[in-house]
């Protein structure tokens, strides 16, 4: 199955170590068969994939607190980001900022900006925008309201997007990334800033 070759060599380059590689492509399968209803027919199935496992594997390090071998409150009004969309992620499809970025970014940069988030916000973003739970589900399982959820989830947003910036313009590739914000911009209405990031 040619997906199964593609989804191994990114899950190397990601984990950069044949077991974990070997357990987010089975943990990616077990995912993309959950959302499998949610495939939109005619659209890209690897690009979809690739998608699900990149976002799997953001999720297992923040969740496992650990780093891989690799050396390497306003609210805002937003639907739910679901990962597994594929009107999101198929070929021809408009991509969230949030993708963008995962696309954009290598893992070390993204690990990064979520690393610079506090622990609530980055709870938060994770299980809304990574790992795809509704409004509802983060607020039942964080024991706050809703309207929490999505105050954390816009500031969230706000800070990474302010960190990746930051981080492509000291390493002289932010003309590169200039693009990624701008569907950003487009899509989303403009939220009050959040409290400035510690340097």
């Amino acid at each position: 199955m040619p997906a199964v070759d593609v989804l191994y060599r990114q899950a190397m380059r990601l984990t950069n170590n044949p077991d974990d590689a070997q357990d987010l492509v089975q943990d990616t399968f077990e995912r993309g068969f959950k959302a499998f209803d949610r495939f939109q027919p005619g659209s890209n199935f690897e690009a979809w994939m690739t998608t699900i496992e990149r976002n799997a594997y953001f999720n297992q390090y923040h969740k496992a607190k650990r780093r891989p071998q690799r050396a390497n409150d306003s609210t805002g009004e937003y639907n739910d980001w679901d990962i597994y969309s594929a009107s999101e992620h198929g070929s021809e499809g408009l991509k969230s900022a949030e993708q963008e970025y995962m696309e954009t970014f290598a893992p070390e940069e993204i690990m990064a900006a979520l690393d610079r988030l506090s622990p609530e916000r980055r709870r938060v973003f994770i299980d809304a925008a990574i790992d795809g739970k509704s409004y509802q589900q983060v607020a039942d399982e964080e024991g706050i309201k809703i309207g929490t959820v999505m105050s954390r989830l816009n500031r969230a947003r706000s800070q990474l997007r302010q960190e990746l910036e930051r981080y492509a313009k000291e390493r002289g590739y932010q003309h590169e990334h200039e693009a990624v914000d701008k569907p950003s911009a487009e899509r989303h209405r403009p939220v009050e800033a959040g409290p400035s990031i510690k340097k």
